[in-house]
């Protein structure tokens, strides 16, 4: 594409008219990349070495702009944009109008927390092409009057000259094509309800579609990316009190931190769970999925402590007192815990370990083991949480101090040496005394080794019925109770009233 040059051009000297843009070229070239591989018949021709950015109107910008979506049709292989998501469009839109995360709160939510509305900016640039003369998209080529033409000025300053707006017909190409940015620009639909909302816009000139879906790898793939359950520590840093004072209410943050706790314990391998949660819940394993990791956390050491909910050990204070770990204490904990409760598994000797044992399965990993069930890991966390959520128990935790160099990220390491520290502390006593006493509870479902016609199938399919998991919780807390007199002493004298 012809670059026009004016020597004597400078900003503010020349007359736009309403469809000329000024812009910046930016150059991003290493003189080693002359000697890559560039090929044209693979779609990646040698680019430009300059990319320009300019801002415009996000309503204007969709006008001018197409989004190629792949499919398997190979006719639309240059197609690199997956269909787009009208929930995520509505999302993007709902955000621009009020910010994070009064834009997520479902409508009886946001009567009650006006005060967490926040300016909806979006900083980050969509990125485009600009089609040239000898680009050709589905089989067609974009019309002369159609391109975007770039005129340009020794000083650097440059500026797009537009076609005219509403010239194109349903079947003509625009002269973008976007790379990155689908869903943001098409938040702003027709209906023009926000007409003066610029965004930042980075614009290549004829980059090859190769080139393109590289980019778009390299932009949304390749980079490590915040982890959301970091919100829990960076707010502290940006937000004014009273969002400190409410921001636990939002269920967004919960389920965040409870989701890191869950994908460490898959990730770590210190963890009797590496590798075996089903992450991307595929049909037909024989694992328990994310999301059911995810919630019983969140109902559990995450809990409100509102009406009959739990008063979470992570989540809720015991009168004016708060938890104060670290989350890499709260994943440390909790993973030591089920390491425990493995190990005194896997050297048990009571009957329903030796059935399984027999029969030369896992009495932790079977599918037929409520230790390896949704359920069974609810019960578990109910149980574990309420005894540490005690009188007590919970004014001895805050004495663990462990202090990590970095508090926005969590490492390997860090979990490792957290373990390490906690089998120091005073009460990590009662979390092995209860990974033990919860060992020998009878952990088969109905489908466990010589529980079907026996005297105790009634007692397993109750746990099966609506109110199973209340009754396997209860069942759980009164064999803790009456097989260790330290344990039952914890939960007999609590004053919290834990609910079953």
């Amino acid at each position: 594409m012809e670059i026009v040059q004016y020597s004597d051009w400078f900003y503010g000297n020349i007359i736009m008219n309403g469809n000329s843009v000024p812009v910046l070229r930016l150059s991003q070239w290493v003189d080693n990349w002359d000697n890559f591989d560039f090929d044209e018949e693979a779609k990646r021709r040698k680019p430009e070495s300059y990319f320009y950015l300019f801002s415009m109107e996000a309503t204007r910008l969709r006008q001018y702009s197409d989004v190629y979506r792949r499919d398997r049709s190979p006719k639309n292989v240059e197609g690199l944009q997956r269909a787009r998501e009208e929930s995520r469009t509505a999302r993007i839109k709902r955000f621009i109008e009020t910010g994070y995360p009064y834009g997520d709160l479902k409508g009886n939510q946001r009567s009650e927390n006006k005060y967490l509305r926040k300016p909806g900016w979006l900083p980050t640039a969509i990125v485009i092409n600009i089609l040239t003369e000898d680009d050709e998209r589905r089989g067609k080529q974009i019309k002369p009057e159609h391109l975007a033409k770039l005129h340009g000025g020794e000083n650097g300053q440059y500026t797009i000259q537009l076609p005219k707006e509403n010239s194109f017909g349903k079947d003509d190409l625009r002269p973008f094509e976007v790379i990155d940015g689908q869903h943001r620009l098409w938040a702003f639909d027709e209906d023009d309800k926000f007409p003066n909302f610029e965004v930042p816009v980075v614009a290549f000139l004829g980059l090859d579609v190769g080139w393109q879906a590289y980019l778009f790898w390299s932009i949304n793939i390749s980079p490590v990316r915040i982890n959301p359950s970091h919100a829990f520590d960076l707010y502290p840093l940006l937000r004014s009190q009273d969002w400190l004072e409410h921001k636990s209410e939002i269920k967004v943050y919960r389920e965040a931190r409870a989701q890191e706790i869950t994908e460490w314990l898959y990730k770590h391998p210190k963890s009797p769970w590496f590798n075996r949660i089903s992450m991307l819940q595929g049909k037909g394993e024989p694992r328990v999925s994310q999301a059911a990791w995810v919630r019983s956390l969140v109902r559990t050491f995450f809990g409100m402590g509102r009406g009959l909910g739990r008063s979470g050990l992570f989540q809720s204070s015991l009168g004016s007192a708060i938890l104060e770990w670290e989350r890499v204490q709260q994943i440390a904990f909790i993973m030591e815990f089920w390491n425990l409760l493995k190990g005194h598994v896997n050297n048990g000797i009571t009957s329903w370990i030796k059935s399984y044992k027999k029969c030369d399965k896992d009495p932790f990993t079977d599918k037929s083991s409520m230790l390896n069930q949704d359920m069974g890991i609810r019960a578990i966390h109910a149980v574990f949480n309420d005894l540490f959520f005690t009188l007590n128990l919970f004014s001895k935790l805050n004495d663990w101090q462990f202090e990590v160099e970095d508090k926005t990220v969590t490492t390997e390491s860090d979990i490792y040496e957290a373990i390490q520290s906690l089998r120091e502390q005073e009460f990590y006593y009662f979390v092995d005394k209860l990974a033990l006493a919860i060992s020998r509870f009878d952990w088969r479902s109905v489908d466990g080794p010589d529980v079907r016609n026996s005297p105790m199938e009634i007692t397993k399919r109750a746990y099966r019925g609506s109110g199973g998991y209340t009754l396997l919780t209860k069942n759980v807390i009164e064999h803790v109770s009456n097989h260790d007199p330290d344990l039952g002493n914890e939960f007999n004298n609590n004053t919290l009233g834990i609910t079953l």
